[in-house]
């Protein structure tokens, strides 16, 4: 099990089972012979993914549910474990210039796809350039800060940034790299049905919606996995996940924070819950209305029981929140204060303020994201109209939200959620402080100097700069953190898993006791 501060609160509980054994129709597809009737330990795998990935290409497709396929069929320059360090993959080493503004990372020697097409650094150059020469593609935004890569030699890429980014080798972690003649050969379309990678495991099968299915790479230039089959299934419905588990033809699933304690108290499957790198918070448009006086801003952050969402409402399957940043992530800082829970003073505040009841727009979605979100919504609204508040809810799905969101359409206060798939602290950064950021309603010139500032120094120095951003975003009430909520999981009893802090599935150290 990891050790850092994200999993500190990893729980394992065995647990017999009597609820129901619904039939999967997203499982059909598999192995023969999934089932092991052998009695040895089992080296297949089969895995609920929560939705279906629009394209096995990955140059052109980035989602986040389609990496859990990626991290075991390509290759990425880097890694980051599931304890959030970054490690070597592709490249065994990387350094920048003085000023941060130009990466060079040296490839592992002898590295071929498995169809025997060598990768070298040309096809490290292929897949970058590629995927930089669309814009409107889904990873092109953890490559916006790059101007160009080449091959310096058979061994070596280069990137020269736009500005100087210390950060830059966790972007690194999501871009698979594809073999450049394969899929030039093919054309992305051809590839996007039968890819080719290098990675640890092979496609055997893709059943678009059903299963993708993935053996084993025994020409891997790493250590052999101990699992030789893997079967990634999408499977859209909680309840049908947690049931696949539990009826065995499921390994492992993500499920939501209600249904934790019911597998809990049953008994033939194991729970995995392990703090996101996530946060959920209500945004605050600045400069709308009442929302301009920091003292009303001040007032909503102190009003607000924390404590009674983590351990009341989602049953101590959260923490507390202190900044916009996870403990997981890089940037966060346990020195950065929170308000705290204070009503009296929050009706001082709105004393102070001259509040008069006027109504604050607060939008939520009812579905999607965030689970329990209407009943978080709720408890944030009681806590609100208990110091004086007059709230006016208002639910959407997660469609209508989002796009509110993007179009900074906000009112008042809103909840949303930000988890950066690089487990740095500069995603969220860029979204929150910085002036093209969709939840930016401040625009406040100092967030957007630190949020740049961050990317210019490294180590200590940076994490200085997020301490100091946050605090300030504290202060200020741009954002008011909830909670950082777990991750979940229902399990085979026999799995040996570590879950990830950012959700995603890597089965490369997993093995069945």
């Amino acid at each position: 099990m990891p050790t850092s501060a994200f999993s500190r609160r990893i729980l394992t509980a065995g647990a017999l089972v009597a609820t129901g054994t619904l039939a999967l129709s997203g499982c059909a597809g598999g192995f023969d012979g999934d089932t092991d009737a052998s009695g040895e330990t089992p080296t297949r795998i089969v895995a609920a993914i929560p939705t279906d990935p629009t394209s096995m290409d990955p140059i052109r497709s980035g989602a986040l549910v389609v990496l859990s396929v990626f991290f075991h069929t390509f290759d990425q320059l880097v890694t980051i474990t599931a304890d959030g360090e970054l490690a070597p993959k592709l490249a065994t080493e990387w350094s920048a210039n003085d000023d941060l503004t130009q990466w060079d990372f040296t490839l592992r020697e002898g590295v071929e796809a498995s169809n025997g097409e060598a990768i070298t650094a040309e096809d490290v150059a292929f897949s970058y350039q590629t995927i930089l020469g669309d814009p409107t593609g889904e990873n092109y935004a953890y490559l916006s800060s790059v101007a160009s890569v080449e091959a310096v030699d058979e061994l070596t890429v280069r990137f020269t940034l736009k500005s100087p980014f210390s950060a830059f080798p966790r972007n690194t972690s999501l871009i698979s790299v594809v073999p450049a003649d394969t899929y030039q050969e093919v054309g992305a379309d051809a590839f996007a049905q039968d890819p080719i990678g290098s990675g640890p495991y092979v496609f055997d099968s893709i059943q678009t919606g059903v299963s993708y299915d993935l053996v084993r790479n025994d020409d891997y230039w790493g250590d052999a996995p101990a699992i030789e089959q893997i079967s990634l299934q999408p499977v859209s419905s909680d309840e049908s996940r947690v049931n696949g588990v539990l009826s065995g033809s499921l390994d492992v699933a993500p499920i939501g924070p209600t249904q934790v304690e019911s597998v809990e108290s049953q008994g033939s499957a194991q729970v995995f819950s392990a703090l996101s790198n996530g946060v959920v918070f209500l945004g605050v448009n600045s400069t709308s209305g009442v929302l301009t006086d920091v003292r009303i801003r001040e007032a909503i952050g102190l009003a607000i029981d924390k404590e009674a969402i983590t351990d009341g409402l989602l049953g101590g399957l959260a923490e507390p929140a202190t900044t916009t940043l996870a403990p997981a992530v890089e940037g966060f800082s346990d020195d950065v204060e929170n308000t705290g829970y204070d009503p009296d003073r929050a009706r001082e505040l709105l004393a102070e303020a001259g509040y008069a009841g006027e109504p604050i727009p607060f939008d939520y979605a009812t579905d999607g994201r965030i689970p329990l979100s209407s009943e978080v919504a709720q408890t944030v609204q009681a806590s609100l109209e208990d110091v004086g508040f007059t709230i006016d809810l208002r639910g959407a799905d997660q469609q209508a939200h989002t796009l509110k969101v993007r179009g900074r359409e906000m009112e008042g206060i809103y909840l949303n959620t930000w988890a950066p798939s690089t487990v740095d602290g500069d995603l969220p950064l860029t979204d929150l402080y910085e002036p093209a950021g969709n939840n930016n309603y401040a625009q406040d010139p100092r967030t957007a100097e630190l949020a740049a500032e961050q990317r210019g120094v490294d180590g200590e120095d940076r994490l200085d700069v997020f301490a100091e951003l946050l605090q300030y975003s504290n202060e200020q009430g741009y954002y008011v953190p909830l909670y950082v909520p777990m991750n979940n999981y229902a399990a085979d009893p026999d799995l040996d898993w570590t879950p990830r802090a950012d959700g995603l599935f890597d089965f490369t150290q997993t093995s069945f006791r």
